[in-house]
């Protein structure tokens, strides 16, 4: 089913001199390709959808899309490794004592320089020593820290398939879908085409093997990423990343960086735009196909985000009612029902994540 144009939602960025960034309009029918797909042939599809993009050079050109999408009210850097915040200064350089943070450690593919070691959405400002300190580690929950920032925590957890103890990093609750939708995002870019083959990864070693590095043991990779399938990640923290996803979902800041990168890059991230998405891959909806009628957009002027440090208003101001109290012209609203956070919409409820309960 061929699907409206939809507008990107109006984005306002704040800056230290008072100017605005608009996101650029989506392209006519950027997802229809998806519709009526499933597993490999979603994600699949979905490369096809996000891969080709301007391609913006590592370095003060980063910088310049960091004043942008990374620039709170005040002037500050929004540093997710961080809470001590540095202040922007001019578009192009960079903030004192911070660095470019690939998110996605770019050892996990060999480190070339090539489009994934330069693209935004996975790309963040990092205070020089968190950023050192994350190495390049997997997400996850360590069992003790052996490192904090305040907002990143480093230590060891037990891999139980190959009974080795490795290290990884948690982010703060209020991050860690954002790092979980931009390893989607990584994964789906990057990852395995249609032919089941990784056109985009360049071999990293002098076999030309391509795919995520696995063959050394002081790489990340070997622990959290698999090239047997199109689910890319091992199946510890596939379970970590859908977890993460749900429990921090979609924020205003998030949305915000995205229209921001997209101004620049020209491509979307899927799984910002369509939060249940990453569910037909990697979650509760695997298997199933794909019915884009039944998913709500963050775009959509009706979705309610959630925001950096917990819900919109905080969770005790959240309204809690019962069905029968449900009226047909409620619109954008956000309800604890039966347990539930739901998105009202006229006749019709959503999960903050945007699937449409029937």
């Amino acid at each position: 089913m061929t699907k409206q144009l939809f507008t990107c939602i109006l984005c306002c960025i704040s800056v230290a001199i008072s100017t605005l960034t608009y996101a650029e309009d989506m392209p006519a029918g950027y997802y229809d390709a998806i519709n009526g797909t499933q597993d490999s042939i979603l994600k699949g599809t979905l490369k096809q959808c996000i891969r080709e993009h301007t391609v913006i050079e590592y370095g003060s050109p980063t910088w310049e899309v960091f004043y942008y999408s990374d620039q709170d009210s005040n002037g500050y850097c929004m540093d997710m490794y961080c809470d001590d915040w540095k202040q922007f200064t001019t578009p192009g350089v960079a903030v004192s004592g911070c660095n470019i943070e690939h998110s996605f450690a770019k050892s996990w593919w060999g480190g070339k320089k090539s489009d994934p070691y330069k693209d935004c959405y996975h790309l963040n400002p990092s205070n020089s020593q968190a950023n050192s300190a994350r190495s390049n580690y997997p997400l996850g929950v360590p069992v003790k820290d052996v490192f904090t920032s305040g907002s990143l925590r480093i230590g060891k957890i037990h891999h139980e398939v190959l009974n080795v103890d490795f290290s990884v990093f948690e982010p703060k609750d209020e991050y860690k879908g954002d790092f979980a939708r931009a390893y989607f995002y990584m994964a789906t870019c990057y990852g395995r085409d249609l032919n089941g083959l990784y056109p985009d990864l360049p071999p990293y070693d002098k076999k030309k093997t391509p795919g995520w590095r696995l063959d050394n043991k002081d790489v990340g990779s070997k622990y959290a990423m698999q090239n047997d399938n199109y689910l890319e990640f091992q199946p510890w923290e596939q379970a970590v990343l859908i977890q993460w996803h749900r429990q921090d979902p979609v924020s205003e800041k998030e949305i915000n960086r995205a229209d921001a990168v997209s101004n620049f890059q020209h491509n979307r991230n899927p799984f910002i735009d369509y939060p249940y998405l990453a569910e037909y891959i990697w979650g509760e909806k695997a298997g199933q196909v794909l019915d884009m009628t039944q998913l709500m957009a963050s775009f959509d002027p009706d979705f309610v985000p959630g925001v950096s440090n917990g819900w919109r208003g905080g969770a005790q101001d959240i309204e809690q009612i019962d069905s029968s109290s449900l009226q047909g012209g409620d619109r954008g609203r956000l309800i604890l029902l039966d347990g539930l956070l739901l998105i009202i919409r006229g006749d019709h409820t959503y999960t903050i994540t945007g699937q449409r309960v029937e």
